[in-house]
């Protein structure tokens, strides 16, 4: 039996695929994003040069004949030297070497693309997550999602929007607030932070500043809201937690990481409900560079070695 292999799709095939995710209903990874990116490749498909930028994308599909097996969707992020897989699905239940093929497929064609690094979430206890390791990815961090409650209430006065100057700050933060085992995994660079910043898809954030800087962050996107600190003050973390309860951003979840324990124990001191709890994975890649021919030192003058 041959080795299984994805194929990249074009986007006219992309275009063609989305009538049949309803085949696809098995969802290792689903986010509204995947399929948003699978309908902008289709549209690119029609040649329209006056749609806005989109994301740079990856759909790869493993075929059984004329149909489906499985199919992934990976999408560049900011920098261009990492991406994320935004939808696994696959057509049946449990298809191991499908979901092993398109994870390894997916890393082998980023890196075609440019990439140095692909990460994936996807839910702890996952019966797929043998395969999604096999297929290259490990995990390394976990997050645990809460339910936002909506409170109507004022904003606290402590936190203010960010302002572009607040970029570098931010990275700062990072690295005061992330341990070290993570950010060897996740972000080295202020490029690679870039990345994990335009995975989160913020559309409003807020900053705490301190006399030594910014110590917490509030990232708020179309689904998910997401805080970054180094201090376990009360009143802050409180301040923190009261601004995205009070704040329409429209998001319904809340991910703590596993390194911050005292917001976690804060928000459910304030009653928000445990969703459940994911898995982040990463994969680097090596990057190739090949050697140049030999030549010659083109040394004209000798020495005498000393006797």
């Amino acid at each position: 039996m041959s080795e299984l292999r994805a194929d990249s799709l074009s986007p006219l095939d992309a275009a063609t695929l989305w009538p049949q995710l309803s085949r696809l209903d098995t969802e290792v990874v689903a986010t509204r994003s995947g399929e948003r990116l699978l309908v902008t490749s289709g549209m690119a498909a029609t040649g329209l040069s006056n749609l806005p930028r989109a994301t740079r994308t990856s759909v790869l599909g493993l075929r059984r004949g004329l149909r489906y097996r499985g199919v992934i969707v990976v999408r560049e992020l900011a920098g261009g030297a990492t991406w994320e897989v935004v939808s696994l699905r696959l057509a049946r239940d449990m298809d191991r070497e499908a979901v092993r093929c398109l994870v390894s497929c997916a890393a082998e064609e980023m890196v075609k693309r440019g990439g140095r690094r692909i990460t994936m979430r996807y839910a702890e206890g996952s019966p797929h997550e043998d395969e999604i390791i096999a297929g290259g990815l490990r995990p390394y961090v976990q997050e645990t999602l809460y339910a936002l409650p909506l409170i109507p209430g004022p904003l606290p006065a402590s936190f203010r929007p960010i302002a572009r100057p607040d970029r570098a700050a931010l990275f700062r933060l990072y690295n005061k607030a992330v341990p070290a085992s993570i950010r060897q995994q996740e972000a080295l660079t202020q490029q690679e932070w870039r990345a994990i910043h335009g995975s989160y898809d913020p559309t409003k954030e807020w900053v705490h500043d301190a006399p030594t800087g910014l110590v917490a962050w509030i990232g708020a996107g179309t689904r998910e809201v997401r805080i970054l600190t180094d201090t376990a003050d009360s009143e802050i973390l409180g301040d923190m937690l009261q601004l995205v309860e009070s704040h329409p951003t429209g998001a319904a979840t809340l991910v703590i990481a596993e390194y911050q324990p005292e917001l976690a124990r804060a928000a459910e001191e304030r009653g928000y409900a445990l969703m459940g709890t994911r898995l982040v994975s990463a994969r680097r890649m090596a990057i190739l560079n090949s050697l140049k021919e030999a030549v010659p030192a083109g040394i004209t003058d000798t020495v005498a070695l000393p006797q």
